[in-house]
């Protein structure tokens, strides 16, 4: 018989039931959708973690202050309860930067100001950072400009704001901030300009860029030095920190892991009382989430599979009935001269075409629920191409698996008997 021919019967029996095709390819629909769908969380989950470890640099290491459980001196003051003094400290800063792998350092510090939108307190922070932080966090200037060293030397009152703090400290229709007034505490600063970063990058401590206020080092140095007045439950304290964050370039990340271990190393010897530092090495993190996505990925992808599988057996008990149903069409075509080829082939080919016609609409189902998750909860998700072959190559694989059985039962009915019987 030949191939074409065995193609159109095979269109023709399953145009014949409609309902039953439709039906029979529900299971793979499902099974191919949720693999779909399942895999762009997946890939979506990992493509958006890596991100944020990347933004914040795999050349860089991350220091932080902390503070610890019980820090600082009690004070005999009616007015301060406590001075608390914890953090990253200038000899720090000044011992790390000549280490031989150290290209340089960006300090960040947080004043520790309230920031206020009239009455109500906004949760945006005022720090101050060297010029070197835009490029290290990899944020942009949207409009105006960067804080320059001599923005610093000279203590300007000038400060940059990001994108978010805009929001919450401006109303929708003011757009045209920059060289407009900023009121901290009782200082004025001018807005030179808006940051934005679209990289999703979060310091511990501070947050991401977008949620502060950047003056100048020297500024800060001038109004708040290193130490804040803070009255918390009807008390006051006074914390002092020379640096909340120190970002650490380094020169050569093949030896990065080795420049961690040796600032830990002298931190830890340094800070020997308590631990009120720490630190983040992105890279690690990157090698980390890669490993524990790849098995997120498997087991995502093998709950998937199992209602893969489930399909193919229901497609193979349908099969099963539908060469019970058609014995008298099976015995009338080897009575013909049909080989058992012919209807090997045949049935084989209606299974395969029913899960090959399944996995391209459940391509299109878990497309569909990923673009749905995405809209609704904000979860970014991402269908690669491979994963749609995939689910589209194993679909077919399905069919072949599953529908070998039932094709092999056709072909092997007695001719004599089914005949006799119909």
């Amino acid at each position: 018989m030949l191939v074409g021919d065995l193609f159109r019967l095979s269109f023709h029996n399953l145009l014949l039931h409609k309902m039953r095709s439709l039906l029979t390819s529900l299971g793979v629909i499902f099974g191919v959708g949720s693999v779909i769908a399942m895999l762009g969380i997946s890939e979506g989950a990992r493509l958006q973690a890596l991100s944020q470890i990347e933004a914040m640099g795999i050349d860089k290491i991350i220091l932080h202050s902390q503070k610890p459980p019980v820090a600082g001196t009690s004070q005999g003051s009616s007015n301060i309860s406590r001075v608390e003094i914890f953090g990253l400290t200038k000899a720090d800063f000044k011992h790390i930067n000549q280490m031989d792998n150290v290209e340089f350092i960006t300090p960040v510090r947080d004043s520790r100001q309230n920031v206020s939108k009239g009455l109500i307190r906004v949760d945006s922070k005022l720090v101050s950072a060297s010029p070197a932080f835009l490029t290290e966090s990899g944020s942009i200037i949207s409009k105006g400009r960067w804080l320059t060293q001599a923005d610093s030397n000279s203590q300007q009152m000038v400060c940059v704001i990001g994108n978010t703090a805009k929001r919450r400290l401006f109303n929708l229709g003011e757009t045209d901030l920059v060289g407009k007034t900023l009121r901290v505490g009782n200082q004025y600063f001018r807005i030179v300009g808006i940051l934005e970063n679209h990289l999703g990058t979060q310091y511990p401590g501070i947050g991401s860029p977008n949620d502060l206020i950047i003056i100048p080092e020297g500024t800060s140095d001038a109004l708040y030095s290193n130490y804040a007045g803070i009255r918390e439950g009807g008390q006051n304290r006074v914390e002092i920190v020379d640096y909340d964050l120190l970002i650490v370039k380094i020169r050569d990340t093949m030896h990065i892991d080795d420049t961690s271990k040796r600032i830990s190393a002298y931190l830890t010897k340094s800070h020997k009382k308590t631990r009120d530092w720490g630190i983040l090495v992105p890279y690690d993190l990157l090698l980390q989430q890669e490993q524990t996505q790849n098995i997120f990925t498997i087991v995502m992808a093998s709950i998937a599979g199992i209602s893969l599988i489930v399909g193919g057996i229901g497609i193979m008990n349908i099969m099963l009935a539908s060469v019970f149903e058609r014995r008298k069409e099976i015995g009338t075509r080897r009575a013909l001269g049909a080989l058992k080829g012919d209807i090997l082939g045949q049935f084989l080919i209606e299974t395969v075409f029913l899960t090959t016609m399944g996995g391209i609409i459940g391509i299109g189902v878990g497309v569909s629920i990923s673009s749905l998750i995405t809209y609704y909860t904000g979860m970014p998700t991402f269908c690669s191409l491979w994963s749609i072959l995939l689910s589209l190559l194993i679909s077919s694989f399905v069919g072949i698996v599953f529908g070998t059985y039932p094709a092999w039962k056709a072909a092997n009915q007695n001719v004599i008997e089914v005949l006799r019987a119909e």
